[in-house]
């Protein structure tokens, strides 16, 4: 299947389509105070709702930037959370996802294309092997790489501090000590290649979960999935690298290990597993719309994409889309859950936060 380029990698198009996107994003950056601004006055004066004219039943607006500004990542962890996106800018919310403020950092105008925060640890990945952490509350990092430059699409941590980062052609990259240091773990992709399909030696890696028990999970082009339990020194394959099969672009795992898997992807590629990810079974989807997100909070799913989303109320047994706001015109990359208040929230164009269901 030919590869396909999600929101998040368009920003790094090369030619004039780079330019011009780049340029909208630095120039964001640099009115950040007017956006925030508009974001505050959206907020107080329609009771944290910046855009009433796509208000509906399930969807609410809780902040919106200006066109040319995007949001990849979200992640919340003890009801706070914080969302990272073009230019290397960085929002966080105090109040369970409620409201939303840019961090200033000054630190990078690279675009941070996913996030993950668990207990002391709040990692955030992106072009060109960036790589931040928040050292202190409101207070970011940029961490030396080295030799590392590959362009990293996910990252996930765990409360003991043991991170896994992945990326472009295969990259798989660890940091036992909370995203401060790092080192290459990647598997040895060759031995999973297909010798008849060109680029299989070499899979685009797009989502990564580390449990809090330490097993790691990554999955991305040719619908692979593997799972290591020993830090990434051996790998077990859960799914194949097979030519043809759909690209797998984000997992939800639940942290408690209770409840439903999901992977999601291309041409409305939806997997579900009762087992924690170890088997999988492909749920029929009446969309070829390309699945960027999903997040679930008790029996509520919600898978996020271009110009599609789906939700469920029944712990995946049954779906219907989304078709509310501008979920059918436009796109929204990363979805999660806030424990505390089992809100689903999900981030994308615009500089778009919203909250999905109740």
């Amino acid at each position: 299947m030919p590869r396909l380029v999600t929101p998040a990698e368009a920003v790094f198009r090369e030619g004039d389509a780079m330019k011009f996107v780049i340029s909208s994003a630095a120039k964001w950056m640099l009115a950040g105070s007017l956006v925030a601004a508009a974001i505050v006055s959206a907020q107080a004066n329609t009771g944290a709702t910046a855009d009433t004219k796509s208000e509906s039943k399930i969807i609410k607006t809780l902040a919106a930037g200006i066109p040319h500004s995007a949001f990849f990542g979200i992640s919340f962890d003890a009801g706070k959370g914080v969302a990272v996106g073009a230019g290397g800018a960085i929002f966080g919310s105090a109040d369970a996802g409620k409201t939303w403020m840019p961090v200033q950092h000054g630190l990078t105008e690279l675009a941070l294309l996913a996030v993950d925060k668990r207990g002391a640890h709040t990692i955030a990945v992106g072009q060109a092997a960036i790589v931040m952490i928040e050292d202190s509350p409101g207070h970011w990092a940029k961490i030396d790489m080295g030799e590392i430059n590959s362009r990293l699409f996910s990252v996930s941590v765990n409360s003991k501090g043991l991170a896994f980062a992945v990326g472009e052609f295969g990259t798989v990259i660890k940091s036992t000590d909370g995203g401060r240091t790092w080192a290459p773990m990647a598997p040895n992709w060759a031995s999973y290649a297909n010798a008849n399909a060109p680029g299989t030696g070499e899979p685009n890696i797009y989502a990564v979960n580390v449990s809090e028990s330490g097993e790691i999970t990554l999955a991305g082009e040719f619908g692979v999935i593997l799972r290591s339990v020993d830090g990434g020194a051996q790998w077990r394959v859960l799914r194949p690298v097979t030519p043809q099969t759909p690209t797998i672009f984000a997992l939800h795992i639940p942290r408690d290990g209770t409840g439903v898997s999901y992977a999601v992807g291309q041409t409305g590629e939806l997997l579900q597993s009762a087992d924690r990810g170890v088997t999988w079974v492909r749920t029929p989807t009446n969309t070829k719309a390309n699945f960027l997100g999903v997040a679930a909070s008790g029996d509520q799913v919600v898978v996020t994409g271009m110009r599609v989303m789906y939700r469920s109320q029944d712990a995946g047994k049954s779906w219907k889309p989304v078709e509310e706001g501008d979920t059918t015109t436009d796109w929204y990359q990363a979805v999660r859950a806030e424990a505390s208040s089992g809100r689903i929230v999900a981030v994308g164009h615009a500089g778009r936060i919203i909250q999905v269901g109740g």
